[in-house]
């Protein structure tokens, strides 16, 4: 199941059996996006919408084809 985890700023979707197992795995992937030091504050855990989903596929398209050329 996929879920949308974010921060005041940032967001992602994790692959997760749960709200607790999100948070965990959103983590470490929220922290590679902020630039400075401050801890990590998750506002938002709940499941992806389908367009979530879709956006965020179509996103990780086009950076890989990008990247890859």
């Amino acid at each position: 199941m996929k879920f949308y985890v974010a921060t005041r700023v940032h967001y992602v979707l994790v692959e997760a059996d749960d709200e607790p197992e999100a948070r965990t795995r959103a983590e470490p992937m929220l922290k590679e996006l902020v630039t400075h030091n401050f801890p990590i504050e998750i506002h938002t855990v709940r499941h992806a919408t389908a367009d979530e989903i879709h956006l965020w596929d179509w996103h990780h398209e086009m950076v890989d084809r990008h990247t890859n050329d």
